[in-house]
């Protein structure tokens, strides 16, 4: 039973962390976190106001456990329900507070939780892994929760997370000082009764969703006429769907985001803000909420079944309250088959467009303009000017009391100490030249117009009294929120500058607190008001220079961003940094007043950049959604312009990465068309064109059409730029790699020698391209059997990456990875596990759960499980794989199709056959469907379906199968491929099974001696022929010739593989079965004996193979009569049998 243990040491030393955090913002060193302003600043100092009031501290601390405690609750009692010992707990949680002492001592981990709280979980994630291996194995569930409800408690009370609320963190301390006044009479209740007195838990929180970066609500934000029905309507849920119309400036927006806030302080499980001034912009936001919900995703190519997955999460939930606000719906149509539904599930539409939204099903909320008491109101108090009432009515008359520009002009008249009287003189005055015409279909007054023009350039006046400088950079940053996207810039783009860091942050300070622009509720981005940004993009243009200028700086911002200046290790904020920038540029090319920006060349780099990474971070998705900006580089730069052909081959690459290779391969090949006829055949762009479309060819499974591409390019490269050229050297791996795959070693072994030798001459030892040589010709030596030289050239490899690159750069883990696997091939299954389970916990920390290299390296810890017969650990392993592959990649991804072909197999090893069977079916028609019949990964795929069948005793289907591989991999790949010797021994054996002996031997004996002529006498594969070839021999009853085959087998396995290789061993003991059927029982079982032996000291006890070669020694004891020492050996004993088995290999 678990007994019972506090966590209040815990809560205190989260909040001595917390308190250490608010020392760098109150006291911020040089390179500390002094911009925390607003509420977060005003948060940390309250919790700064403990500082040396030890008791308050340790109030506020046991205030904080009681939350952790109802945190956790679920997971203690799970461990209370398996009798998990007390004890273990208890040194789960000292592990915990022993890494809060850690954290709590390290500058950079302080100065990060404070920058950016939501974080916290990612940054520590490395020191969590340490503290984790000194966790007993039945408590690490335990600690898990405890770490997640710590960095969860922590992203609540941090000032500046996205949860975070003032209110709620001073309601937690204005508690303190009552539970200290208190403190003693408690403590002399229970000195006299003895008893304990537990704090009432808090309830669980239930986990929740927040999407989106939507306005700050406005400050002294004025109720609206339609506000309480609106609230009523949304909150009792007596509406699913309303709609708010109104013309542009009338608050709609603010409405919403009022709704919004008081959904979340209520708690609801989900509140989403998704802009959508496009349909594309709509699919965007229901993409990204699909990811939230975790949606399996059905079709992963396509965006729209994405959100179709994301609505049908939603539609089949148990019911609980949501939120999801469109905002700036453009067009109905936008919406159309795109509405989210579900129990408990409200949507909230803001939209300029009266149209029939009550015969749709809507209810229907027109937000009109403020009543003209609100406006004398406001002009009023904002103003201070009580005397002026006619004034103020007069303004508010002038601008129809449109909301957006009552409210600019009180800050106008304020900032520029006008009276009302004087300010409307202003007003009137001022020609509409100056401001901006209304656009048809606007409802506004002229004026308008004028108070806003007026509202930016006083902005602009007041910050350049006080600076020049940052008022010359107030300009700019008004220019680019007003041609950026309409849902907001980061705020930390604008805050970097050209110049002085400081002056972009005062100059955007300046302009948040004169209310032209605000902060999104998140603090994450900067947005401007429709209205506003359009009379600044109107005042630009009516002065071209000023516009030009504008547009360049616009480009100059999105060519600026660097996602590679981010830390690799900062996985998260690299593909936030990529995601933004998509954003951004899908944006600008649906916004018909920023499509001009893709004829600058800084937004093609910008365009280059955001496509490359999106998918190379795990968005693929993301970047095909930018087909429409290149397709818009095209008509403006034109479809020969270098550019345009650069832009087309990064979105062929994003629809490589997600899994489309005959989209990816119709661009490759119009790139390479078009370089050819516009640069010529030997322009260097021209021959990466023609290397890129080799390399998806090889990718889809053609390589009879990229070897030929490979040998041209080569050829090419060789004559035009050299052979000590570092494209020649590409060219040269590349053919190397491609000979590899089409199994024609002999050739590729020698080039990938020749490249290693140019590359260490040409570039240098440690150069990343040579190190990749020596990878590659590692492979090379290990797929043709040479893995001792494999081997030490995969151990040098990774000692000069780590040396390098350092341990944590992804060609470092890439190396790691390799090595492991050699390991694995020759049977060193403990260094492999040891260095598959390093890398895999390194790929977590560096790059993340999702990114496609970390699934990868989940992929081969579970293979390598799956090979030590650890098959529980490696079919889950193998089941999230699949999961996390299915929702990050698509469910028709090649890796998809390959965890799940790995999951079918390790349960196929499992003795699953009713599971693995129809997953073997699924992946073999899905090949088919995306890659076509004769792709190798789909002869792959009905060879194991061939195999299921054949162990599940389903010969007359198996063998059909089998033979239909043959001759297509005959037909494909040829008589010498390596998967077409596998194929022929594959239909060997099912013969075999089926008792057709006479047709199975010629096939063993051919493709014996086709590998000894192909791969050599000594590759693992000759021997596993020899081996079969043997089995059949004996099955015939030839048992001489199976003999001397099981002997030559043996002797060469030791001296190749080594004594302790699984191939090994199943040598011996097949030549020990061999042996007992000839009669010659001493000399089997002291094979039995020795081989059982080496598979406990190398295999443990409950290997499958180890229980596997008990059984056959009992089975020769008791062919002796030693019964008792047959019987000694099974526990339980099994049923007598006489027929001992044979091993695979």
């Amino acid at each position: 039973m678990v007994g019972s243990f506090s966590l209040a040491r815990l809560g205190v030393g989260l909040a001595v962390f917390l308190l250490r955090a608010s020392d760098a913002v109150t006291d911020p060193s040089p390179g500390g976190v002094a911009a925390v302003i607003g509420e977060a600043r005003t948060g940390w100092r309250d919790i700064a106001a403990l500082k040396g009031r030890r008791r308050a501290v340790a109030s506020f601390g046991e205030r904080i456990a009681s939350r952790l405690e109802a945190e956790v609750a679920d997971a203690r009692r799970q461990c209370e329900e398996r009798g998990v010992d007390a004890t273990l707990l208890r040194g789960a949680v000292t592990e915990v507070e022993v890494l809060l002492e850690e954290l709590a001592g390290d500058d950079d981990v302080v100065v990060s939780a404070v920058r950016d709280p939501d974080r916290f979980g990612e940054v520590i994630r490395g020191r969590v892994q340490r503290r984790r291996r000194n966790v007993e194995e039945e408590a690490e569930p335990f600690f898990d929760a405890l770490v997640r409800a710590v960095a969860g408690e922590f992203v609540l009370l941090a000032p500046g997370s996205k949860d975070f609320q003032v209110g709620a963190l001073r309601q937690l301390l204005d508690g303190v000082d009552a539970i200290l006044n208190e403190l003693e009479i408690i403590k002399k209740q229970t000195a006299h009764s003895g008893d304990r007195i537990d704090a009432e838990p808090v309830p669980r929180r239930p986990p929740r969703i927040r999407l989106g970066s939507r306005p700050m609500e406005a400050a002294g934000f004025v109720e609206r006429r339609e506000q309480a029905g609106l609230f009523g309507a949304v909150l009792s849920g007596a509406s699913g769907r309303t709609v708010l119309t109104g013309m542009r400036g009338s608050g709609k927006s603010q409405l919403a985001t009022a709704v919004a806030a008081r959904c979340e302080a209520e708690g609801w499980e989900l509140v989403a803000w998704v802009p959508a001034g496009s349909r594309e912009a709509v699919l965007s936001g229901l993409v990204e909420l699909g990811l939230e919900l975790g949606v399996r995703v059905e079709d992963g190519p396509s965006r729209e079944a994405i959100a179709r997955r994301c609505l049908n999460k939603l539609a089949s939930a148990e019911g609980a309250d949501r939120l999801i606000v469109f905002d700036d719906v453009d067009s109905p149509d936008d919406l159309a088959g795109l509405v989210p539904r579900g129990e408990g599930v409200r949507v909230l539409v803001t939209t300029t467009r009266l149209v029939d939204w009550a015969g749709a099903g809507w209810v229907h909320v027109p937000v009109g303009v403020f009543e003209r008491e609100q406006s004398i109101s406001i002009l009023l108090d904002r103003t201070g000017g009580r005397a002026d009432h006619g004034a103020a009515d007069a303004i508010a008359g002038v601008l129809g009391d449109l909301p957006v520009a009552v409210v600019q002009a009180a800050a106008t008249a304020r900032r520029g100490l006008h009276s009302l009287a004087g300010y409307l003189e202003i007003l009137e005055r001022t020609t509409l030249e100056e401001g901006v015409r209304r656009q048809v279909g606007d409802e506004y007054p002229d004026a308008v117009g004028v108070a806003l023009w007026l509202a930016f350039q006083s902005a602009l006046e007041q910050i350049e009294r006080q600076s020049p400088r940052q008022g010359a950079v107030a300009r700019v940053q008004l220019g680019l929120l007003s041609v950026l996207a309409a849902a907001g810039v980061p705020a930390h783009w604008l805050g970097a500058g050209d110049g002085e860091p400081d002056d972009a942050r005062e100059a955007l300070s300046g302009l948040v607190e004169s209310s032209v622009c605000q902060l999104s509720e998140d603090r994450y981005k900067v947005m401007i008001h429709g209205l506003q940004g359009r009379v600044i993009r109107e005042a630009r243009r009516d002065e071209p220079a000023n516009w030009e200028w504008v547009e360049e700086a616009a480009a100059g911002l999105l060519g600026a961003v660097d996602v590679i200046a981010i830390p690799v290790s900062d996985s998260t904020k690299r593909r936030r940094e990529a995601l933004d920038l998509v954003e951004q540029l899908r944006a600008a090319a649906g916004q018909a007043h920023s499509k001009t920006l893709f004829s600058r060349p800084r937004t093609a780099d910008a365009l280059d950049h955001a496509l490359w990474h999106a998918a190379e971070l795990g968005d693929p998705q993301a970047a095909v959604s930018l087909s429409d900006a290149v397709n818009l580089l095209d008509e403006t730069l034109g479809p020969d312009h270098p550019r345009t052909l650069t832009a087309r081959d990064n979105l062929a690459h994003a629809y490589w990465s997600a899994g489309r290779l005959d989209q990816a391969i119709g661009l490759l090949e119009q790139n390479l068309a078009d370089r050819e006829r516009v640069l010529g055949p030997d322009h260097p762009d021209t021959l990466t064109s023609r290397n890129n479309l080799a390399l998806a060819y090889q990718a889809a499974g053609r390589l009879d059409q990229a070897v030929p591409l490979f040998e041209q390019n080569l050829a090419d490269r060789e004559r035009v730029l050299g052979p000590d050229h570092p494209g020649t050297l590409i060219s040269r791996n590349n053919l190397a790699l491609a000979y590899r795959s089409a199994g024609r070693l002999d050739q590729a072994v020698p080039l990938f020698e020749q490249n290693l030798a140019d590359r260490e001459r040409v570039l240098g030892d440690d150069h990343p391209h040579t190190l990749a040589s020596r990878g590659g010709l590692a492979g090379a030596y290990r797929d043709a059997g040479r893995l001792e030289q494999a081997i030490g050239l995969f151990e040098q490899n990774l000692a000069d990456r780590e040396r390098v690159l350092g341990d944590d750069h992804p060609h470092t883990l890439t190396s790691r990875g390799n090595l492991a696997g050699a390991y694995q091939a020759a049977g060193r299954l403990e260094q492999a596990i040891d260095l598959f389970e390093q890398n895999l916990a390194e790929a977590l920390r560096v790059l993340g759960p999702d990114h496609p290299h970390t699934l990868v390296s989940r992929n081969n810890l579970a293979a390598a499980y799956q090979a030590a017969g650890r098959l529980e650990q490696a079919i889950d392993l193998f089941e999230r794989t699949l999961a996390d592959r299915e929702r990050v990649l698509g469910a028709d991804h090649p890796d998809t199709l390959a965890s799940r072909n790995n999951l079918a197999y390790v349960y196929w090893s499992a003795g699953r056959f009713d599971e693995a069977i129809p997953l073997f079916e699924q992946t073999l028609a899905d090949t088919e469907r995306l890659l076509g019949a004769d792709n190798p990964n789909t002869l792959t795929s009905r060879g194991n379906l061939a195999s299921a069948y054949e162990s599940a005793g389903r010969l007359g289907e198996a063998i059909p199968l089998y033979e239909q591989n043959l001759a297509d991999r005959l037909r494909v790949l040829g008589p010498d491929h390596p998967d077409t010797l596998t194929s022929r021994g594959n239909l060997a054996s099912a013969y075999e099974s089926a008792g057709r002996l006479g047709e199975a031997i010629p096939l063993y004996e051919r493709n014996m001696a086709d590998r000894e002529r192909v791969l050599g006498p000594d590759h693992p594969h000759t021997l596993v022929s020899r081996n079969n070839l043997a089995a059949a021999y004996q099955a015939a009853g030839r048992l001489e010739q199976a003999i001397g085959l099981f002997e030559r087998t043996l002797a060469d396995r030791e001296r190749v593989l080594g004594p302790d290789h699984p191939h090994t061993l199943a040598s011996r003991n097949n030549l020990a079965a061999a042996y007992r059927s000839a009669g010659r029982l001493d000399q089997a079982i002291d094979l039995y004996e020795q081989n059982l032996a080496e598979a406990l000291r190398i295999l443990g006890s409950d290997h499958p193979e180890t229980r596997f070669f008990r059984n056959n020694l009992a089975a020769a004891y008791r062919a002796v009569g030693r019964d008792e020492e047959a019987a000694a050996l099974l526990d339980p004993p099994s049923d007598p049998d006489d027929t001992d088995t044979e091993a695979p290999s």
